[in-house]
């Protein structure tokens, strides 16, 4: 009886997306929110320092995170890239992980001041910039909102995408999210081990 039990609730929590399959038996919670129906990342082509074209294509076979910030941001988006450090730095670097930031303040923000800043946070993570065109559209694209306010600052969405390494979006870390570190540090081990995707 107690089996059975067990299997219903197992079979019930993997509905909900909540249990992920190990490697066919063991069983992971991720953290962040685990899409049941993965969508495609979509492509686009922005700049990185010395405007060199970068872009999402460029990446099939990688898991990456991409952050939407901006560089004169005083509180979400340096935290958040810190927390993308301890991650990135936690589980040693791994080549086949690519962190992101895309500014959402293309007027102040160059592709070599966006790519040197993230660089202040890791050197393997790049900064991407473009036009305002080019960066509403990809903002549009992500579901990414911002709004500059009277003096300059830019409300904006502060979640991180996690894109497969078949190029599908499978989770959305948002701010409470990352600040378990740890938690997201287990996500991606466990996404690496698995050739980029589960």
């Amino acid at each position: 009886m107690g089996r059975a039990i067990a299997a219903l609730l197992v079979l019930a929590l993997g509905a909900m997306g909540l249990f992920i399959p190990y490697k066919g038996h063991a069983k992971v919670t991720l953290s962040g929110t685990v899409l049941k129906e993965p969508k495609p990342a979509p492509d686009f082509t922005l700049y990185t320092a010395g405007g060199k074209p970068y872009s999402m294509h460029q990446l099939r076979g990688q898991v990456v995170l991409i952050f939407f910030g901006y560089t004169h941001c005083p509180d979400i988006c340096p935290m958040t890239m810190y927390q993308l450090a301890q991650v990135y730095k936690a589980l040693g670097r791994p080549k086949d992980l690519k962190v992101l930031m895309i500014t959402v303040d293309p007027e102040r923000d160059d592709p070599d001041t966006t790519d040197r800043y993230a660089k202040l946070f890791d050197q393997d993570f790049v900064g991407l910039s473009g036009s305002p065109e080019q960066i509403a559209e990809v903002a549009a694209k992500y579901y990414v909102y911002s709004k500059r306010d009277e003096r300059g600052f830019i409300d904006h969405t502060s979640t991180v995408t996690l894109v497969d390494s078949r190029g599908m979006i499978r989770i959305y870390y948002g701010q409470k999210d990352l600040e378990k570190v740890d938690a997201v540090v287990e996500d991606l081990r466990y996404v690496l081990a698995n050739g980029g995707s589960f």
